[in-house]
């Protein structure tokens, strides 16, 4: 491993997941409440109510406080309150006091509910719309073609499903109730200042411009930071899981000092990434801060001078203790907008690259699509032709002009040397990945107008590198096949020579095989496999090295189960024991992505070509007798 990592040594190459996609996504956060806000109408309109009221709310105490002070306390004003008769207020000090008092604390019970209610719509409609967009997105990646996953890493895209989206949380919870609170906020005060003293209120407005530069400036420099974050973090991820994937060739070649220090050069990046972010931060609230208090101590030296010496300059109105007063605590008021105002920004553009990542994912280009009338073929004979199929990987030709036709039950070996292209055969025709150019027709019809649902469930294949599902092992076997009864799924079992072994196990069929069926050898998750492959009886079987991990006793056994199930249905074999497709009816023979050679074995040997080199090569690599017992055969 000591050279070898998916993500570059750097993680720089990260940053291209797809990239393109990522650039054309305009308007992302608009784009995210249009999209799913719709479907939660009344939770979001009952949410927008409560936070344009909560916060409107909250500012009649200071209000009132104003008239408390002047007309009840000091007797400076006549007492009223806006809205309300003067012959409908009470005319004893003590009882205005009351009323006053009781305004200022049903006021601020009422906030505090409307707040309340604020949080739970909000919260619900975060976790409803993380939800949605989650399932979602995990369904898109299950429709992507095979091509997309050789060329982007697991672990940047389980960032995206993790992480970018439990990021939405705290977002979706909070940005627009903060956003109607700070408008609301500011709007309701700016008005109320205006109603109580419109001269004052223009000298209180003079340190505004101030903070509309810093919070210019902060958002100007804190949102590419954010985007570089989100990127080394899907980098650092893709990392961690090629190494914890690759753990066993990490101990076997001791490098694992090696992959600690790669992960800790691409942690130490995020750690600057994200100290940059932290700086910016850390350097604008406390400018706000400072300037929000010196404008505080501002209007209470010119409030005072007003209030002792009369208006200054060219003002005319007086200006009053409680209207002072009243001031001081809007002046207070408005630092925690300003200050949220701050932090929403940030988390906007933290939040921002992250649905940026989401709608790229949900975006990109589905490479295998089905037509409108595509059909379903159920049962299927069997009958395949490639007719001229060529197909590249990254513009690398791995077949070209493939054609061959095959017939309903034949039994078709594949063999040839590394990379020669004998997977990909089989890998297009599950369409897992489209061919460049050419057509394949599966008992007649145009591959791609066979439905995907009806083309895989009618064919079982068993990999060349078994993967087996965290779970039990009867999950296993029946994993695609979930309706069968248990005497079907002992009988695959069975036929795939797997019974006696599972049955020796802790618990038998309900023994957990570990993630990746790392509880088991290879043969057993080989045979397992195989089980899994055939329960669910196919029309077409594709093994794909499917005795690769087991001896040659295992493998004998396998092959005579498996002689009555590829008597009846069409079966593609790929192989590297060429024992195993000895009675082939037809064995292809792969060169450099052309077929060079095909026809029975004993007729390949009288060619003395390519395939009996890898016959002789054969017998002198293996045990003439195990050659002998090994193969299928049909009746």
């Amino acid at each position: 491993m000591g050279e070898v990592d998916a993500s570059g040594s750097d993680g720089t190459n990260s940053t291209t997941l797809f990239e393109s996609e990522q650039d054309d996504i305009g308007w992302p956060i608009p784009r995210l409440f249009l999209e799913f806000g719709p479907k939660y109408k009344i939770l979001v309109l009952g949410a927008l109510l409560t936070s344009v009221l909560g916060p409107f709310v909250n500012l009649i105490p200071p209000y009132i406080l104003q008239t408390a002070i002047d007309a009840v306390l000091l007797g400076d004003e006549p007492f009223s309150l806006p809205g309300v008769s003067p012959d409908r207020l009470p005319e004893d000090q003590l009882q205005q006091l009351y009323l006053v008092s009781a305004i200022i604390i049903a006021a601020s019970v009422a906030g505090a509910v409307l707040s309340w209610a604020g949080g739970w719509t909000w919260g619900l409609f975060s976790q409803e719309v993380q939800h949605s967009i989650r399932t979602e997105t995990y369904e898109k990646v299950q429709t992507l073609g095979m091509g997309f996953f050789d060329s982007e890493e697991t672990g940047q895209i389980m960032s995206v499903l993790n992480n970018d989206v439990n990021r939405l949380n705290q977002f979706l919870k909070d940005f627009l109730r903060d956003s109607l609170h700070i408008t609301t906020t500011l709007l309701g005060i700016t008005i109320l200042l205006f109603m109580l003293h419109w001269e004052f209120a223009l000298i209180t407005f003079v340190f505004f411009p101030i903070m509309t530069l810093l919070t210019r400036y902060f958002v100007k420099r804190i949102r590419p930071k954010h985007e570089a974050v989100r990127k080394q973090v899907g980098s650092l991820n893709a990392c961690i899981e090629n190494n914890i994937s690759g753990i066993r060739v990490i101990k076997s070649y001791t490098s694992e000092s090696n992959e600690a220090d790669r992960i800790r050069d691409s942690s130490e990046r995020l750690y600057d990434k994200r100290w940059n972010v932290i700086t910016t931060r850390i350097k604008f609230f406390p400018a706000v801060s400072a300037v929000n208090w010196i404008g505080f101590g501002a209007i209470i030296i010119i409030g005072g001078i007003w209030i002792i010496n009369g208006p200054p300059l060219f003002f005319s109105e007086p200006l009053t203790v409680g209207t002072l007063v009243a001031f001081l605590v809007y002046n207070e008021r408005l630092m925690e907008p300003i200050l949220v105002g701050g932090k929403l920004v940030d988390r906007y553009f933290k939040s921002r690259a992250s649905v940026v990542r989401i709608f790229a994912l949900q975006d990109y280009e589905t490479e295998i699509t089905e037509t409108d009338d595509s059909v379903d073929i159920e049962p299927m004979t069997g009958d395949v032709q490639f007719v001229d199929v060529t197909f590249s990987y990254d513009e690398k030709p791995v077949l070209k002009n493939v054609d061959l036709e095959i017939n309903p039950g034949e039994f078709v070996g594949i063999v040839g040397s590394t990379g020669s292209g004998k997977t990909t055969l089989t890998k297009l025709l599950l369409r897992f990945y489209e061919p460049d150019s050419g057509m394949i027709l599966i008992d007649g019809y145009e591959l791609d107008r066979v439905s995907l649902e009806s083309l895989r469930r009618s064919i079982g294949v068993v990999h060349q590198d078994p993967y087996l599902f965290s779970g039990t092992v009867r999950d296993n076997i029946s994993y695609g096949s979930p309706e069968v009864t248990e005497a079907e799924i002992v009988q695959a079992a069975k036929r795939a020579n797997a019974h006696d072994f599972i049955s020796d196990l802790p618990d038998g069929y309900d023994t957990a095989v570990g993630q990746r069926g790392v509880k088991l050898s290879g043969g057993q998750r080989q045979r397992i496999s195989i089980a899994r492959a055939i329960i669910g009886d196919p029309d077409i079987l594709v093994l794909d090295e499917a005795t690769s991990h087991v001896d040659n006793r295992t493998e004998s056994l396998i092959q005579n189960s498996l002689s009555d199930i590829v008597a009846d249905r069409t079966t593609f074999a790929i192989a590297h024991r060429l024992s195993t497709v000895r009675h082939a009816d037809t064995i292809l023979v792969l060169d450099d992505g052309r077929i060079v050679e095909r026809g029975t074995h004993d007729e390949l040997l009288r060619q003395d070509e390519f395939y009996s080199d890898l016959w002789e090569m054969h017998i002198g690599e293996g045990n003439q007798t195990s050659i002998e017992r090994a193969g299928y055969t049909k009746p």
